[in-house]
């Protein structure tokens, strides 16, 4: 009788969790770079990757939700409109993120352990204070929707549709969202497909998680440079480069120098080999810093906050401000931090509370698809896809009083307005990225004993966005201001200028000329982490004679798409955070590809009746039955003739086999 339909649900949906790093002993997620033999930046042996990068978490996230919607038939339109309601509560407490870059000899590694072995850059991410690290997310959302399903000829089918999407913590109010879709029977076996729609992201944990003004955690990003042997135990210049790209040093003497005392240094008249108008620190500074009488440290001990008044005499931030004095640096130069071991905070906690862009803005995705199936029998098919997706104002963070002239040398990390001391880490709508995919898929239903299937993808997909809470290489956007490079004295130097146009500072940055607008995030603009450009699968099974069974899954792919290491600190911006990877021409973020992916998996089965009611198969399968060496890690780092860029580190289990069985009554 075409009466109205009316639905209504309620959900509830609790989620407690709680996890915990899995081998705590192996300490931070760790890169080590091994030295046999003194080199410049990086290890002279191939990286290895170690630990866990997330302390412990908790959280517990409870949902409740409410829709309601009605139902009706006018002749040729169904037509359907309701209201979604989504309630959110999340409370917990975020993990840390720990990451550390171990520069070591391969036998003090092995005699101190990946902690005091060597120099180590640890980059932290969490709060200040323990609290900060908590999280208590509150929203509700609503959503309007009305749609209709028309019937224009019994051959063509429109839909029509329009949202509105509004969340309580992102204050969006006109978030409207209209769809169009379009299903045309061109003959009795021949469909085509087109749908147009927008569709706004929500509120949800991944996207407030770190945004204290949406009740997220208040964690900030730092980099601290260790010493655990004080001087002793850098096999490279590593020990001062951070320190020189902050501009102020001092510079230390290493393995690559030579190992020099301050009376080997003094006697030869040396200078700092980088940056000659800074002094050279002897690599026994430091262990000379004891109390009067004391004898020095003895060379490469372990100095720690818990035994360095047994070794000098002095209580641990006596001896901190001591040893920042002897290099020529006021107290707080050198602190004991995490582990307890000496360290130099060269980029302290970045930024206030990350605040809420002006320009916020709900993110969303404008896409596109249109597709035609064709029967070729009554049990084949083929069918060719094309999808497109623009995805807007995709959220993240970034330094937004960070000045343009931060750049260019001698003006590193300069802020605006000019005397501010900190750097605000804003959160909104600064990031793109686009997805398209050609698609073309056959399939045949079993019959005639056999089934196939196989598909091949063509796929595009970049975007500019290094993560939500990861700082993009640049964070300046706006219209480039006229700079000026400042000289250091006494070394004279030509002052440039990018009144008329671009130019490399000193340093190595790129200026662009004044006027012109500039989008820093776009130097991260590449291939998007988890894109594949070509996929090729094909699937089967055969039924043969006395109930046995062959099946089996084929799969080709593109390699995942990686970046190339830097051969040295890369600072584009000049807000003090170095980029790891390679900025140069025809490199920057995942230019570069792994060899490619390719698997068979096969499955042999045998049935077996037993009476009426129970059924036994019984199967033999191979997994990577080409016993093919997938790559599941590829060297990153060039310059090194034995492991070039993209070749295999790490490769996927190869061929395995298993015997099982499966019983149904």
């Amino acid at each position: 009788s075409n009466p109205w339909i009316v639905t209504l649900r309620g959900a509830y949906r609790g989620e407690p969790s709680d996890t915990r790093p899995s081998h705590p002993e192996a300490g931070p997620g760790t890169r080590f770079n091994p030295f046999s033999t003194p080199g410049f930046l990086f290890g002279t042996l191939p990286q290895i990757f170690f630990g866990n990068s997330l302390t412990a978490s908790n959280l517990n996230q409870k949902y409740t939700s409410f829709t309601a919607n009605a139902n009706k038939l006018f002749g040729d339109h169904d037509v359907k409109f309701g209201w979604n309601f989504l309630r959110t509560k999340v409370d917990g407490l975020l993990p840390r993120v720990l990451n550390s870059q171990v520069f070591s000899s391969v036998n003090d590694f092995a005699q101190f352990g990946p902690v005091n072995g060597g120099i180590s850059l640890l980059a932290s991410f969490g709060g200040i204070t323990p609290e900060d690290d908590e999280i208590h997310l509150r929203n509700n959302y609503n959503g309007l929707f009305v749609q209709d399903d028309w019937k224009l000829r019994s051959n063509l089918t429109v839909n029509l549709g329009l949202r509105w999407e509004h969340d309580s913590e992102f204050e969006a109010k006109r978030n409207f969202a209209p769809r169009l879709g379009v299903a045309w029977a061109v003959t009795p076996k021949t469909v085509v497909r087109a749908n147009f729609g927008v569709f706004y992201d929500q509120f949800r944990l991944a996207l407030a998680s770190n945004v204290p003004s949406f009740g997220g955690a208040n964690q900030k990003l730092q980099q601290l440079l260790l010493f655990p042997r004080g001087l002793y135990g850098s096999p490279s210049f590593v020990s001062s480069a951070g320190l020189l790209l902050l501009g102020s040093g001092p510079c230390l003497s290493n393995a690559f120098t030579g190992n020099l005392t301050d009376a080997q240094i003094t006697a030869a008249g040396l200078r700092c080999p980088l940056n000659p108008s800074l002094p050279f620190i002897g690599v026994d500074r430091l262990n000379n810093v004891v109390a009067p009488g004391r004898a020095p440290i003895p060379a490469g001990t372990v100095i720690t906050a818990s035994n360095v008044q047994n070794l000098t005499g002095l209580t641990p931030d006596q001896y901190a401000a001591q040893a920042s004095a002897a290099v020529g640096q006021s107290a707080g130069y050198f602190v004991f931090g995490p582990f307890g071991v000496l360290n130099n905070p060269i980029l302290p906690p970045q930024g206030a509370p990350v605040t809420i862009d002006g320009t916020f803005k709900t993110p969303h995705t404008l896409g596109f698809s249109i597709g035609v199936q064709r029967e070729i029998t009554k049990d084949m098919v083929v069918e060719v896809d094309y999808h497109h997706r623009n995805m807007r104002n995709l959220l993240g963070v970034r330094a937004s009083n960070l000045a343009f002239r931060a750049r260019v040398a001698g003006q590193e990390r300069s802020l605006d307005p000019p005397g501010a001391t900190e750097q605000i880490i804003s959160y909104g709508p600064f990031y793109e990225g686009n997805y398209d995919a050609l698609i073309v898929s056959f399939n045949k239903r079993f019959s005639r004993r056999f089934l196939l299937g196989a598909n091949y993808t063509f796929a595009n997909a970049t975007d500019n966005s290094e993560g939500i809470f990861a700082s993009p290489s640049d964070s300046f956007i706006g219209t480039v201001p006229e700079v000026t490079e400042s000289c250091q004295t006494p070394a004279p130097c030509t002052q440039q200028n990018n009144r008329n146009g671009s130019f490399a500072s000193r340093n190595g940055n790129f200026v662009a000329q004044a006027g012109t607008f500039s989008n820093g995030p776009d130097l991260d603009k590449g291939p998007s982490d988890l894109a594949v450009k070509h996929i090729f699968q094909i699937n089967g099974l055969v039924e043969l004679p006395l109930k046995f069974q062959v099946s089996g899954i084929f799969r080709a792919q593109s390699g995942f798409r990686f970046s190339r290491t830097a051969t040295g600190f890369v600072d584009p911006d000049g807000n003090g955070s170095v980029v790891g990877r390679d900025l140069g021409p025809g490199a920057g973020r995942n230019a570069f590809t792994a060899p490619a992916f390719v698997n068979l998996d096969m499955r042999f089965t045998k049935r077996f009746d037993i009476g009426e009611r129970v059924k036994v198969d019984l199967f033999f399968e191979f997994f990577n039955l080409l016993n093919r060496q997938n790559p599941a890690a590829v060297f990153q780092q060039q310059n090194i003739a034995q492991n070039p860029v993209g070749s295999i580190s790490q490769v996927l289990p190869g061929r395995e086999g298993q015997v099982g069985f499966r019983i149904a009554f």
